[in-house]
């Protein structure tokens, strides 16, 4: 990365964020720094903080997980979305209960390219383009393994993953859930040079008891219920890849256990004797912010140095909205050969009308809620809400989002079935049976429990707040 200055005059209508070559013939992103000062606020001790970002997008509100965080109450959580425009920073108020006001005229989308006090609630903020910019080099490729991005966000993303990929660095990928922080592990290793399996470990979706036995093993009558022997994920990972999603679940115990075998190479399976040396690289992801979470004392600051050698974040979808005819292209390509394999017709594709709508969501889910958006629309058709066919904000939910359906019943798998999904791709064949599992097992299991989630957790081995999660997913309510 460097930075550089350059005259504020003429900086007005200068580009806040463009693509451009550098002496040595690379693609470069070159974006504008913009400064945020706190002018007014309840607290006192607030007044004059600034803060400098030259990123896609900041939040800012009273939650302790936004990029400005305020103390002012009369603040919303998430209160204003600040991202990069073509001319200036586009501003966009996150639907605050109390408003967003430039001046006294009370703004849900605007844009500025010099300097504006902007109220929320009871804080005044100064929004300052700055001069100085920052460069980074660009990929000249549209994709990294599969992920898939032809925006400068995305082709920044893949400029550094290939540059990490063919060495043994420990990388820590950053971002919201469903943008693909386990593709951008999966490329890495299959870019790299590592004999070894990749092994993927959800650290939020196994119990606290049992996560010690899930990444390091266990021997025959280590505890109750231990009637085998267990070769955990480490060891599984042996001279290859061991991802290790929502790291930031784990608890502190286990964190101090988890440094220990990343300092030593080393793992202890539950109830031996002695440590096994193992060979992996490590790749850990989460959608926190694990620097905040380190100031918090949520997470071992020594542990997030370990993890964060290198950090990768993948941007939302919201900010590279560029990437949605590719995005969408990809997902009707995958779902056409997977009909095709099935021995079904073929489905209409998308027109520029649903191209336009889905332009106007801001995607909380994300890549992975594109992806089931445009396979309902496939089936269902482009509908939008009632009474208006675009959607009157960003933030409207496309109207086939609120009924998910599905052409079968979830389960099953005939033998046609499976001879179907072995004439897929690996990866599509894996993703579209994984889905099927995941829905039918959610629904037994909730179905068991009489719809309620804790007892359904229970009985399925996994934390409470990873069932939420795939229920959310999937649309799934009960009473509880």
């Amino acid at each position: 990365m460097s930075e550089r200055g350059s005259a504020p005059s003429g900086s007005k209508r200068r580009p806040v964020t463009e693509v451009i070559t550098a002496d040595t013939g690379a693609a470069i992103r070159r974006i504008r720094k913009l400064r945020v000062t706190i002018v007014d606020a309840p607290d006192a001790a607030e007044r004059g903080r600034v803060f400098c970002f030259a990123r896609d997008e900041i939040r800012i509100g009273c939650s302790p997980d936004v990029d400005v965080p305020l103390g002012d109450t009369s603040v919303s959580r998430e209160h204003l979305a600040v991202r990069l425009g073509s001319y200036g920073f586009a501003l966009t108020d996150l639907g605050s209960t109390n408003g967003t006001f430039i001046g006294d005229l009370r703004v849900e989308r605007a844009s500025i390219s010099d300097d504006a006090l902007v109220r929320l609630g009871k804080t005044t903020l100064r929004l300052e383009p700055l001069a100085e910019t920052v460069d980074q080099e660009i990929s000249p490729r549209a994709r990294f393994g599969r992920m898939l991005g032809a925006s400068a966000a995305m082709r920044e993303v893949f400029a550094l993953l290939e540059r990490v990929a063919a060495t043994d660095l420990t990388v820590l990928v950053e971002g919201e859930t469903g943008t693909g922080k386990e593709l951008a592990a999966e490329g890495l290793h299959e870019a790299s040079a590592r004999p070894g399996a990749f092994i993927a470990v959800n650290c939020g979706a196994i119990p606290r008891e049992l996560i010690e036995s899930e990444l390091f093993g266990h021997e025959r009558g280590a505890f109750t219920g231990a009637v085998r022997e267990r070769t955990g994920a480490f060891l599984a990972a042996n001279r290859g890849t061991i991802f290790l999603d929502e790291v930031g679940e784990l608890a502190l115990d286990m964190q101090a256990k988890l440094l220990r075998a990343l300092e030593r190479r080393e793992v202890k399976p539950v109830g031996a004797d002695r440590p096994i040396p193992v060979d992996v690289r490590i790749i850990a992801a989460t959608n926190r912010t694990l620097s905040r979470e380190v100031a918090a004392s949520r997470f071992r600051q020594d542990l997030y140095y370990r993890l964060a050698v290198v950090v990768v974040h993948v941007p939302p979808l919201r900010t590279r909205l560029d990437d949605l005819p590719l995005l969408v292209d990809a997902t009707q390509d995958e779902l056409a050969r997977r009909r095709a394999a099935a021995g079904q017709a073929p489905l209409t594709r998308l027109d520029d009308t649903a191209l336009a709508m889905l332009s106007r969501y801001d995607f909380p889910g994300n890549v992975r809620e594109l992806r089931n958006i445009v396979e309902r629309w496939a089936v269902l058709g482009a509908t939008a809400a009632p009474g208006d066919p675009c959607g009157n904000t960003r933030t409207s939910t496309p109207a086939p989002l609120a009924a998910p359906t599905r052409e079968s019943p979830p389960g099953g798998g005939s033998e046609v079935e499976l001879r179907a999904l072995t004439e897929l791709p690996y990866h599509e064949a894996k993703d579209a049976w994984t889905e099927r599992f995941d829905r039918a097992f959610v629904e037994e299991v909730l179905k068991r429990s009489g719809g309620n989630v804790s007892k359904a957790a229970r009985d399925a081995g996994v934390d409470r707040r990873h069932l939420q999660r795939l229920m959310a997913r999937f649309g799934l309510r009960t009473s509880e």
